[in-house]
């Protein structure tokens, strides 16, 4: 995978002669045309998401979901999205990003249509599963597309224009969702995307160029193996943590054993299935822990708010998906202020800015949720201004070399994060029946502040530790 987000901050001081050669220096209009397919892909899979959440009471209701399988259902894509996207990606460098943004828009079609008409919850959990792979194979290319075929100044306008459409299909995913299970019903979530999939899938197959890497990447069956292993385990030590403790600590374990085993194999690997020595890089960590946190605490938020409106105040779902759509909107509005907001501020103190005003939105939203509208705006303008400027600081602190392994652990973070966001936060207040709002939207405050302000203390400790010495 190649640079996402270009570092916005050192695009202004660039020369002509830094940014790579292309045709006439500037991108065709058929190129630009290409854009269309590769944002209604994006668009598909940020409706997936988005559209859940108000939908599942009425889901809930019509399959007989028991609790724990409301929350797969919510939380199961984006785990196999992050699961499978490292996969998706290299298999794009191999055999061309075309060829993996069509399989997946191609899965969005048939699985659509499949779980349109389950009768089992099991099986929409498996449907689910299954669309998040096909959205790793569809964001893998449109990442790879961007960087490969945009030169830097142009990417930078392609990236907006991708962070515009999913905050757009954040938007409207809940009032959708809402709308459509109070009317024609939840089905039509699944059907409807249908008709989107195969327009992508045909303009795709018309308007993009297809790409891949000069380098054949590695394939090293153990480290993929084990990094799924130990990424599900995890996740679900965490779902299961507090309604099954006993199956949580055998989880964990496995858990700890998988992803030991992967992190001591890529250390001995010439040709690493994944470079973890960039966690080494200075500032990279802070970053990626940034963004884990931010964005679990952003899709738990919906999730929370979304069952709170319809559970507790007897909102229908389509009253719950209005409710939710400042936070959408303001994450978008975040992706776009951000590159401008870094005139006044460093990138450094904006990050943390925006990631302590999202912790002051969680806090409002648990102490006085009476008033939706403000706090959800600050939570989803804190997530949108701070997860990009930690995004762009992976690549700012590495060299253009790593670029395809960054952004493959990039999109892993943010679709981690909101799994996890979702899964621990989400079982918080299931389990916390008396006040497990209040307690799982004040945790979830917590974690961002700490992941603003703890970097900051490391590194004065380590300032003040050298002094010393």
């Amino acid at each position: 995978m190649t640079v996402l987000v270009a570092p916005a901050c050192t695009l202004q001081n660039e020369s002509v002669t830094s940014i790579p050669t292309f045709v006439g220096q500037r991108s065709t209009l058929r190129l630009w045309l290409a854009m269309v397919p590769l944002l209604l892909g994006v668009l598909i899979g940020a409706l997936a998401i988005s559209s859940v959440s108000t939908a599942l009471p009425a889901i809930r209701g019509d399959l007989a979901l028991t609790d724990t399988e409301s929350l797969w259902l919510v939380d199961v894509y984006a785990l196999s999205l992050a699961a499978t996207l490292i996969v998706a990606a290299r298999f794009g460098d191999a055999f061309g990003r075309k060829t993996i943004i069509l399989i997946g828009l191609a899965g969005f079609a048939v699985l659509n249509a499949v779980g349109g008409f389950a009768t089992s919850g099991v099986v929409l959990i498996l449907v689910r599963a299954l669309l998040g792979v096909a959205e790793a194979f569809v964001i893998a290319g449109v990442v790879a597309t961007i960087g490969a075929k945009f030169h830097e100044r142009e990417r930078v306008l392609a990236y907006g224009l991708w962070t515009a459409t999913f905050g757009t299909g954040s938007a409207l995913g809940p009032v959708i969702g809402g709308l459509l299970a109070e009317g024609p019903g939840w089905r039509w979530l699944m059907l409807g995307s249908v008709p989107l999939a195969v327009i992508a899938g045909l303009l795709a197959l018309w308007l993009v160029p297809d790409s891949r890497s000069s380098q054949q990447p590695s394939w090293d069956a153990p480290s993929i193996i084990s990094s799924i292993i130990g990424l599900g385990a995890l996740v679900f030590a965490l779902h299961e943590a507090l309604v099954a403790p006993a199956s949580a600590v055998v989880s964990a374990l496995v858990a700890v054993v998988g992803l030991v085993f992967f992190v001591r194999r890529q250390w001995r690997l010439s040709e690493p299935f994944l470079d973890i020595r960039l966690f080494r890089v200075p500032g990279f960590s802070p970053a990626a822990i940034r963004i884990i946190a931010s964005s679990g605490a952003s899709a738990a938020s919906v999730l929370l708010v979304s069952l709170h409106l319809q559970d507790t105040r007897g909102q229908n779902a389509a009253e719950a998906g209005i409710a939710l759509l400042p936070q959408a909107v303001a994450i978008a509005i975040g992706g776009v202020v951000a590159p401008l907001a870094l005139r006044w501020l460093s990138a450094s103190r904006l990050t943390v800015v925006a990631l302590l005003l999202q912790a002051v939105g969680l806090g409002w939203l648990a102490l006085d949720p009476s008033l939706m509208a403000i706090p959800l705006v600050l939570v989803g303008l804190g997530f949108g201004v701070g997860a990009t400027l930690a995004a762009t600081t992976l690549f700012e602190v590495t060299t253009e070399d790593q670029a395809g392994q960054v952004g493959a652990i990039q999109e892993v973070g943010f679709a981690l994060g909101g799994g996890l966001g979702v899964a621990v936060f989400g079982t918080i207040a299931a389990v916390l029946v008396t006040g497990g709002f209040v307690v799982a939207v004040l945790v979830a405050a917590a974690v961002v502040t700490a992941a603003a302000v703890l970097p900051l203390v490391r590194r004065r400790s380590e300032r003040l530790s050298s002094l010393v010495r």
